[in-house]
């Protein structure tokens, strides 16, 4: 019971106590005037009417003291009147039974009301005629106090409405502190840090506020310490300082992602761009000169490629540069290529024309696919710029090995794509996630992929449709597709196995897919217990954050798990995972022991672990290969794990 309850309760029943009593003794008191004024009405009608009658007492004619006790009698105040001689014998009398129609039986039956007899001694002359006996109607004392006690209940009732109305405000305001307060303890433990402006006027409420606010301070000074500690890291480990680019080692640890995963980033354009003779550019022209140059071309290259989703642009040396752009075919972005060429050659003539006749610059473009590694693809890309340099300069070298998946036309896709999914070709894998804790080894979840079954009876893994699925608008069906498989499959075979799904971005920003998401999973848990993870790529979340958010709660409120997938760092820090607040991260194996282990000391780096740990997410360790892999991480704190050393892609039979 909370505590504004207890406490309602507690002075409604003191004030309501309170009340009552007062009532109570205003009603008796009334009552005992109410009896008391009737027996003094009685004594002094007793008085006069005897000392009226006395004048005209006479023994042998009484009609006119009759007369006289019958107009006071008919003035109805009176329950009995009656005149007696001195032996008690009754002369005259007038009485009548006590019947009260205005005021309820229980009233009178609960308040006993008591007429007393006031009587008066009647003279003739010296001597004593007889006695008058008066008693007054109870009648009129029962109307007065019923009327009293329905006065006194609704003052009352207007007074209890008043303070209690006074007591839910005051308490209200006393309490909105201590409520404010419980939700700054409940943003910490969500990772949001919430300052209270408003300081309460209750001292002890007051001190608690100030305290709270100091504690928020320090864990919020933690927090971003920790993340300007890692930003700081993440610069110095993967940024080329000449240009701000990525450099070698980020490209190295992050194109796996892009070469091995079952997403649109299995397929796109590679493009390698190599200059000779800089050394000589920098000793004639000078270093400004050098620096104007590369930042020129690093800016035309962000300029134009930065704004599709999931670029990657990286300096692999001093003369070297390399872009990857998923999802896209050479074909459609070669003249955004050339213009950067061109913009280049534009500059080196600006500066020194005589720059061109020794700086010699080329140009690979190619496509990749999920079963280039990175040393093929750089073997690919460095044969190609070095063809590009000595056909001529600033000449571009395109080369379309290794692609296989746009064998048929954009239409013919489509409809290859939408009869897969009527004729139920597209069929599911899975790959385990382990957590490996105390010798045991137990399995988290099972990632799903899809696989297309061709005409021919060839399964293709993702990366050969993914790519044109999502160019044609087709990937938000193909997540509808398997998020339905995948609850049947679980429905089906009763599995309690939990399963992880990736979802696309195309299928997070759209509201009509959540609505139908929550739809899915609220029938599915009518009969079924079994706990759904969903994923998200961390560039999808950094590009569709509120999208993400919004998706975030509504998956974690139904009772199942989020969790964002190939995190990297991201430049603005991990202000986003503070808003998003997933249950865990999947990493790269190799960009983990950049990020945890300094490789020339051999130490833990214990800011990114820290960090995510303090906003309760776990980190998930993919892309293991080796048990040297897997033992490092484990050394460096993660315990969850998956990679084809863990366990390969298997169909979900």
């Amino acid at each position: 019971m909370s505590l504004f309850k207890q406490l309602s309760i507690m002075l409604t029943l003191f004030l309501g106590i309170i009340l009552a009593s007062v009532m109570i003794l205003n009603f008796k008191t009334a009552t005992e005037f109410v009896q008391n004024q009737l027996y003094t009405d009685a004594k002094n009608t007793s008085h006069s009417l005897g000392l009226s009658l006395s004048k005209v007492a006479d023994p042998d004619d009484t009609s006119t003291m009759d007369t006289m006790i019958n107009a006071i009698f008919d003035s109805g105040y009176y329950e009995l009147i009656s005149l007696k001689d001195v032996d008690g014998k009754i002369l005259y009398e007038r009485k009548t039974d006590v019947v009260v129609s205005d005021v309820p039986s229980w009233f009178i039956g609960a308040v006993p009301v008591q007429s007393s007899t006031a009587s008066s001694d009647i003279m003739m002359g010296w001597s004593r005629f007889g006695t008058l006996e008066v008693r007054g109607h109870a009648g009129n004392a029962y109307r007065q106090l019923y009327s009293t006690l329905i006065e006194l209940v609704k003052t009352f009732l207007i007074l209890g409405v008043i303070v209690f109305a006074f007591l839910y405000l005051l308490l209200s305001l006393s309490l909105k502190s201590l409520k404010r307060i419980g939700d700054q303890a409940k943003g910490i433990i969500k990772n949001q840090f919430i300052f209270e402006d408003k300081i309460p006027f209750t001292t002890e409420f007051r001190s608690v506020t100030v305290a709270m606010n100091a504690m928020v301070g320090k864990v919020k000074d933690i927090f971003e310490r920790e993340d300007e500690t890692l930003k700081r890291y993440h610069e110095l480990l993967y940024k080329d300082a000449e240009t701000k680019l990525y450099n070698r080692r980020y490209l190295v640890a992050k194109l796996p992602d892009y070469l091995q995963t079952d997403t649109l980033f299995s397929a796109g354009v590679y493009a390698l761009f190599s200059f000779d003779e800089l050394d000589r550019l920098k000793k004639e022209l000078g270093y400004e000169s050098y620096r104007s140059l590369l930042s020129t071309f690093s800016y035309s290259l962000n300029d134009e490629f930065s704004s599709d989703p999931y670029t990657l642009i990286a300096r692999l040396n001093e003369s070297d540069f390399f872009v990857v752009i998923p999802s896209k075919e050479s074909s459609e972005i070669i003249t955004r290529f050339e213009k950067v060429m061109t913009l280049l050659h534009q500059e080196i003539i600006r500066e020194n024309e005589s720059v061109e006749e020794y700086l010699v610059v080329g140009c690979s473009v190619g496509n990749y696919t999920e079963n280039d590694t990175l040393k093929s693809l750089f073997s690919r890309a460095d044969y190609s710029v070095t063809q590009a340099k000595l056909r001529q300069n600033f000449s571009i070298d395109v080369n379309v090995e290794g692609k296989d998946s746009l064998v048929l036309g954009r239409e013919e896709w489509r409809n290859e794509l939408l009869l897969s999914l009527e004729e139920s070709r597209m069929l599911l894998a899975f790959q385990s996630v382990v957590n490996v804790h105390d010798g045991k080894t137990d399995v988290l979840h099972e990632e799903i992929f899809l696989r297309l079954l061709d005409k021919e009876g060839t399964i293709h893994s993702a990366g050969y449709f993914i790519p044109i699925a999502t160019s044609l608008g087709l990937i938000d069906m193909l997540d509808r597709y398997m998020i339905t498989q995948v609850l049947k499959y679980l429905k089906e075979q009763n599995q309690t196995t939990s399963m992880a799904v990736n979802l696309s971005g195309d299928f997070v920003k759209k509201y009509a897919n959540i609505e139908w998401l929550k739809i899915q999973l609220a029938l599915f848990s009518r009969t079924n217990r079994t706990q759904l993870w969903f994923e998200v790529s961390n560039s999808i979340a950094l590009s569709e954050l509120e999208a993400v958010q919004s998706l975030c709660k509504t998956v974690k409120h139904l009772g199942h798990r989020f969790g964002i997938d190939h995190f990297v760092l991201p430049e603005s820090g991990a202000l986003y995972l503070q808003a998003i607040d997933p249950d865990y991260v999947k990493s790269n194996a190799g960009y983990l022991q950049d990020m945890m282990l300094d490789s020339e000391t051999g130490n833990t780096r214990e800011s990114l672990n820290n960090l995510v740990k303090s906003l309760g997410i776990s980190i998930v360790a993919i892309m293991i290969e080796n048990s040297e892999q897997m033992e490092a991480l484990k050394n460096l704190g993660i315990t969850r794990f998956q990679g084809s050393f863990i366990a390969p892609v298997a169909m979900l039979k």
